[in-house]
């Protein structure tokens, strides 16, 4: 934990990240949530009482507020950029609309809809159809079968950042815990350690001391991204934070104690750090589908393929935090989830005791599967 903790890398790397982190959620503040209506000045010639009402109403079912002002000459204003848009009624029936810029869509269609619903409501009076009934007449209400927690944006959020963060930790302090190894291998230390030291001990001491090391600096990180979205409003519930955060935690130990101690003894069953990255290649692909298997989840968390790989670990590490986002995950699944990830991790723990005995005292070529499992 020292010897990591002093290394320039790693306090530059830290530094790095907390800016990333504090400066990435102010960035996004200023993109992300309700911002209000927009509110848009628009001049208007020989437009009918009814229409302006129209148009204005049509705005603000579109999110966009209208502030009508009569004018003598409204596609000048239009053309000096003194108002947003004109609207102007031609002689022979029509409108015409003028606008410095392009014309925003929502304004454009608030614009259009007004109009439209005006003249339609002006045929029906006519015609002696009051527009008020036949409008509550076909009316239609959209409504979920399944209820939508108004934090569930938030929820995905944290659980995405979640995952990310998980596979910080797991290709970071994954790759340290075998560099590690190897380093001790090659420079032979580790015969000197073992001659006091049990190899059970010195494996568990080298993953329990980067992984808490690399824990404080990923919760370091986090926290000084939830204080940053917390007081910019990017984050606006703090228990949805907590609950999250605890499901987080929990898989995110569990994740990074089954990949390092992969990564351990993979590191101990080569003799150069060279062959490190073509040793642990298949651990690198099954990290990186279970990445995926959380990102490209979120899109479908209740479809079968995500309840069968809730239940798979190392799978279930990014699966459950994401289906517990949703809603789609009992605490029955992630109890059990939780049990199944524990007790093969404690498998992953036990095979890679045993290849790092039989193989951190081999040097030279790289340890066969067999010499390494002791068959």
């Amino acid at each position: 934990m020292t010897t990591r903790v002093r290394t320039r890398s790693f306090v530059v790397t830290n530094v790095i990240m907390l800016l990333v982190a504090i400066v990435g959620c102010i960035v996004a503040a200023q993109f992300v949530g309700d911002d209000g209506p927009k509110t848009e000045t628009v001049a208007t010639q020989g437009v009918s009482p009814g229409a302006k009402a129209s148009i204005t109403a049509t705005g603000e079912q579109l999110g966009v507020t209208l502030k009508l002002t009569d004018s003598a000459d409204a596609r000048t204003q239009a053309a000096d950029g003194s108002v947003k848009a004109a609207v102007v009624a031609e002689p022979g029936g029509g409108f015409r609309v003028y606008s410095e810029d392009e014309l925003d869509s929502d304004l454009e269609a608030a614009i259009k809809g007004g109009i439209s619903s005006a003249a339609v409501d002006a045929a029906l009076q006519k015609a002696g159809t009051d527009p008020a009934t036949l409008q509550q007449n076909t009316s239609v209400t959209v409504e979920r079968t399944k209820k939508v927690a108004d934090d569930q944006g938030q929820r995905l959020a944290l659980s995405y950042v979640g995952t990310l963060l998980m596979f910080m930790m797991v290709f970071g302090g994954g790759m340290a815990v075998a560099v590690g190894v190897v380093e001790e291998k090659v420079s032979r230390i580790v015969e000197i350690l073992l001659a006091t030291v049990k190899p059970g001990h010195l494996l568990w001491g080298k993953i329990l001391g980067i992984g808490i090391v690399q824990m404080a600096s990923t919760l370091l990180f986090a926290a000084a991204g939830f204080i940053t979205a917390t007081a910019t409003g990017l984050l606006t519930i703090p228990s949805v934070a907590g609950a999250m955060l605890g499901v987080s935690i929990v898989w995110l130990i569990l994740g990074f104690l089954f990949f390092a101690a992969l990564y351990a003894a993979t590191g101990a069953m080569v003799s150069r750090q060279e062959e490190i990255n073509s040793a642990s290649w298949p651990l690198m692909i099954i990290a990186m589908a279970t990445l995926y298997a959380g990102i490209f989840g979120i899109t479908s968390p209740g479809s079968s393929l995500m309840s069968v790989l809730a239940w798979i670990p190392p799978f279930s590490s990014t699966v459950i935090p994401m289906r517990v986002a949703t809603d789609e995950s009992s605490w029955f699944e992630v109890a059990g989830s939780c049990v199944v990830m524990a007790v093969v991790t404690a498998i992953a723990v036990w095979v890679a005791g045993r290849i790092y005995r039989r193989s951190v005292l081999l040097t030279g070529a790289r340890v066969p599967w067999k010499t390494a499992l002791g068959k």
